[in-house]
C-alpha cells in the first residue's frame, strides 16, 4: 500500500480540465463537475490555468506567470491535507513546465507518499523544449515512493 493514510482515502483523480474558469464559467458550478470529483479525496488537475479553491481542500498550484493553457493544481481534502507539506522544486519559473509536489507523511511507519503534478506541453508546443530541459529537476526524487499524475498528451 502506498501509506495508511492514502489506504483510507477515497482515491485519486487526475483530470486535465483544460481551464477551470472556461468560455462557459467557473467548472466547480457545474453539477457534472462536482458530482465527478466528490468521491475522491485527492485531485490532480492539469491545464488547470488559474489557482483553484474547493470547499473541504487544501490547494497547491503552479500556474504560468505569461502565456495561455498550462498550470496545474493539486487539491487534498482537508482531514488529509492537515499533515501534508509541499515540496519546493527547482524548475524554473518561465518554463511551460508545471509542476506541484506534496508530500504525504505516514507517521505509522516512516514512509512517505508525494503526490506529483506534472503539465508537459504538447509536441507541437514552442516551449517544449524548455520544458524536457527540465526534466533533470526531478532527480532528487529517484529515492521516494511517488504517486505520479502527468498530462503529456495535451
Amino acid at each position: 500500500s502506498l501509506c495508511s493514510t492514502l489506504d483510507r482515502a477515497s482515491g485519486l483523480i487526475s483530470w486535465n480540465i483544460n481551464n477551470i474558469n472556461g468560455i462557459l464559467g467557473p467548472k466547480t458550478d457545474v453539477d457534472d463537475f462536482t458530482n465527478t470529483i466528490s468521491p475522491f479525496d485527492v485531485i490532480c488537475l492539469q491545464e488547470s490555468v488559474e489557482e483553484v479553491s474547493l470547499a473541504g481542500f487544501h490547494s497547491w498550484s503552479n500556474t504560468r506567470s505569461s502565456g495561455r493553457g498550462g498550470g496545474v493544481t493539486t487539491l487534498i481534502r482537508n482531514h488529509i491535507a492537515n499533515s501534508c507539506k509541499p515540496i519546493h522544486t527547482s524548475i524554473p519559473s518561465d518554463c511551460s513546465l508545471n509542476v506541484v509536489v506534496v508530500k504525504i507523511p505516514d507517521h505509522s511507519n516512516d514512509v512517505n507518499t508525494f503526490i506529483i503534478n506534472v503539465y508537459v506541453p504538447p509536441a507541437n508546443s514552442i516551449r517544449k523544449g524548455a520544458a524536457h530541459d527540465s526534466a533533470a529537476n526531478f532527480e532528487y526524487l529517484q529515492d521516494l515512493i511517488p504517486v505520479l499524475c502527468v498530462d503529456t498528451t495535451a
